[in-house]
């Protein structure tokens, strides 16, 4: 009988279409960022900046603050990395429900709120400490160190906090800048409006797609013909060594030595016998 393998058909399509939900776990640091930021922040100073209703209406900026938290938190500080993340990560997804900004909307953004963002962000850290929390993603909370599990979810007394406050508004500049300067070098490496990492147009179609691959596989195929061809025409140019007739070759003297049944190049038979006699009387020896 042979193997069974769990169903896998990526053209399925769903008989009802599914919610993020259903992909990131509950209790998912996605969900914490977002559900803080939409509900224990005060936005008003960036929402507000917001009078025109010319031209299609921006990403909601509640959603685009949360995404860049989150992202900072994830390590993630490329404006790039950050849009193809809303379009590959479910957990990004989760943060946006599956809007998908581009990554010059996102640095766009950053610049246009930079600091209304870094007191925020500072805030989220603070209320995070407050709630005991000694990490946020990959970033760490609390300077000191951890004597015991238990003080990991004590709540913070307000003068501690209030002395860690300056290295958590350090920490939130320090993200900034990093955002800054990766953002500066990806312009400078693939251009102000592009990606990097933009595919071929041919690849989305399926038709060109495999007459790309095909034409591929036969110029590599051609490749291989051609060089092994130049290596037999290399052997057949190399001249030969030619044994000189009557000389006896090495013969093994050794238990178990196979005696010679053919004639090797440029001996006679008369001189193969003289050969063959030698070597059994060597090995008689």
């Amino acid at each position: 009988m042979g193997k069974s393998f769990r169903a896998w058909n990526p053209e399925q399509r769903f008989l009802l279409p599914p919610t993020i939900d259903e992909f990131v776990e509950p209790g998912h640091l996605a969900y914490f960022v977002r559900e803080l930021v939409r509900e224990s922040l005060d936005l008003s100073a960036i929402v507000d900046s917001y009078k025109e209703e010319r031209g299609n209406p921006p990403y909601h900026p509640v959603m685009m603050t949360a995404l860049l938290l989150y992202a900072y938190c994830q390590g993630v500080y490329s404006s790039r990395r950050i849009a193809t993340g809303c379009g590959e990560r479910v957990d990004f997804m989760a943060v946006t429900a599956l809007n998908q900004p581009d990554f010059r909307t996102i640095s766009d953004f950053r610049k246009r709120h930079l600091k209304a963002l870094s007191g925020l962000f500072v805030q989220v850290l603070e209320l995070c400490l407050k709630a005991g929390l000694v990490k946020l993603g990959h970033v760490s909370l609390d300077g000191t160190k951890v004597k015991a599990n238990a003080s990991k979810h004590k709540a913070m007394s307000y003068a501690r906090m209030k002395e860690q406050e300056p290295l958590l508004a350090a920490e939130v500049a320090r993200w900034l800048k990093q955002a800054e300067v990766v953002d500066a070098a990806e312009d400078a490496q693939f251009g102000a409006e592009r990606r990097g990492d933009e595919m071929p147009e041919w690849v989305a179609n399926k038709q060109r797609r495999l007459a790309k691959i095909r034409e591929a596989k036969a110029a590599l195929e051609a490749e291989a013909r051609a060089t092994a061809q130049a290596e037999r025409d290399q052997d057949q140019q190399r001249p030969h060594k030619m044994q000189p007739s009557g000389a006896a070759p090495a013969v093994n003297t050794g238990p178990g030595a196979i005696a010679l049944t053919r004639t090797p190049l440029g001996l006679n038979s008369a001189a193969h016998e003289r050969v063959i006699a030698a070597s059994e009387a060597l090995v008689a020896l």
